[in-house]
């Protein structure tokens, strides 16, 4: 029986289940209660890539560095011209120095801004990755395994619903979330009844972690924000002595302290000749293994408004104050620094079921859908959807080209990542246009980019 049929019918629904993610995006209000660390699909299919491809790389070593910063109200393309008109204008000036000095070579005539966008809801996601070192070890595909070391996470949010900045009647939790990890990991790989399993152990060390605390109430007429930020972190940061310094006295007792361990699997199947499908587990929190904090900052307060309290009787002659005490107040109370928090501190976890698509049956053009979930602390909604579909095309394991649209650690992210594999080098670029709003990601109100090399033989 011709696959042909089969083929186009799970494209098409591969195409459609990006639906469900984009209703993820206008309906994130009613998903309460439910990384930037994505996994792609495993390179494991039971085609070889062709006679004059090169073979994956029997010894590696690698490293690589991204950062991002994506936003949902402001566009680059409300302050700048285009990339192209920029380009231009730099090429008909007569020297750098002259397209410099007419800022309209590369700002734009009129800054328009729509403050509704602000007002509908604020955020803002921002991230740096640093993996330094990475030993990989493939010994003919079958199995392998490596060392990831001295790798460096750092993500933060600030979250302001649109209810707070409109000032309707409800309940919220937002404010501030984000977190620094320092970890070392083994990956190991190899195949078992045609399953290909992956598995990372790791440890980690929390530098910081702090969560939203913030929470806006409004009942009638009266308006409260209370406030109860923690920062939890293995040193004191009462500033009485040099935070570095405090590292450096005792590194490794700071680590003992406050290692915690996880562990990532993945499983990759080849269903038919042409479909291998996968899902991955990314920092599965091991029981009574997680990090513990004992140190803290904790910075409470809170602030109110109460319109039902204005005393309109002083303007006629009548004795009072028409804005009483009771009308409004603010309080805050001093940073307090503790050593007792005992925080457990588990990494973001996310499940991702994915599946690698070959429509002509060669690793040439792939087709690499996926659809999952995240828990994630740091958000004042610890989960959320993720997922999306990209495509790739791959010559001879020399030229690779991966596109995509994913929805991921709460972002929307258009990317395109190119790599050149010479064999004894391997050079790889990503950029990308991100946004926590789909149309926002088309718009300029985020960028990525990554860069990595790998080397050897």
């Amino acid at each position: 029986m011709n696959n042909a049929p089969k083929r186009h019918i799970l494209v098409c629904f591969f195409l459609l289940q990006s639906m469900f993610l984009l209703a993820q995006d206008y309906n994130a209000e009613n998903l309460a209660g439910l990384a930037w660390e994505v996994y792609e699909p495993l390179e494991y299919t039971p085609q070889p890539r062709g006679r004059f491809a090169f073979r994956n790389r029997a010894f590696e070593l690698s490293t690589q560095v991204g950062l991002h910063a994506a936003n949902n109200f402001l566009s680059y393309g409300d302050f700048f011209q285009s990339p192209f008109r920029i380009l231009r204008n730099l090429t008909n000036a007569g020297s750098f120095g002259e397209f410099l000095d007419d800022p309209s070579n590369y700002y734009v005539d009129l800054i328009s801004i729509n403050l509704g966008d602000f007002f509908d809801g604020f955020r803002l996601n921002f991230g740096l990755d640093v993996a330094p070192l990475s030993i990989n070890i493939n010994v003919r595909d079958s199995w392998g395994f490596g060392f990831d070391i001295a790798h460096v996470s750092a993500t933060g949010n600030l979250s302001i619903p649109g209810n707070v900045l409109r000032l309707r009647e409800a309940e919220e939790m937002f404010g501030v979330g984000g977190a620094v990890f320092f970890e070392v990991g083994v990956p190991v790989f190899f195949h078992t009844y045609g399953f290909r399993v992956s598995i990372r152990p790791a440890a980690f060390v929390p530098l910081f972690s702090v969560r939203p605390g913030l929470t806006y109430t409004r009942d009638g007429y009266r308006i409260e924000v209370a406030y109860d930020m923690r920062i939890f972190s293995p040193f004191s940061l009462d500033g009485n002595g040099d935070i570095m310094d405090g590292i450096m006295a005792d590194p490794l007792g700071l680590a003992r302290n406050s290692l915690g361990y996880d562990i990532s699997l993945g499983v990759e199947y080849p269903l038919l000749p042409w479909l291998s499908v996968g899902v991955n587990f990314v920092n599965i929190p091991l029981p009574f293994l997680s990090s513990r904090l004992d140190y803290y900052t904790r910075i409470e307060g809170r602030a109110f408004f109460d319109s039902g309290n204005i005393d309109l009787g002083p303007m006629f002659g009548e004795d009072g104050e028409v804005f009483g005490d009771d009308m409004w107040g603010f309080e805050t109370l001093s940073p307090v620094f503790g050593t007792d928090a005992g925080q457990r501190i588990r990494r973001p976890f996310t499940m991702l079921a994915h599946a690698d698509l070959r429509p002509f049956g060669t690793r040439i053009v792939s087709v690499l859908p996926s659809l999952g979930f995240s828990i994630n602390s740091t958000h004042a909604r610890i989960a959320s959807l993720e997922g999306g579909l990209s495509a790739r095309l791959d010559l001879a394991n020399i030229f690779i080209t991966t596109i995509g649209i994913n929805y991921n650690d709460r972002r929307w992210i258009n990317s395109l990542d190119l790599a050149l594999n010479l064999r004894l080098l391997e050079i790889g670029i990503g950029v990308s246009m991100q946004s926590p709003e789909f149309v926002g990601s088309f718009r300029g109100r985020g960028l990525g980019v990554n860069f990595g090399i790998k080397t050897g033989w």
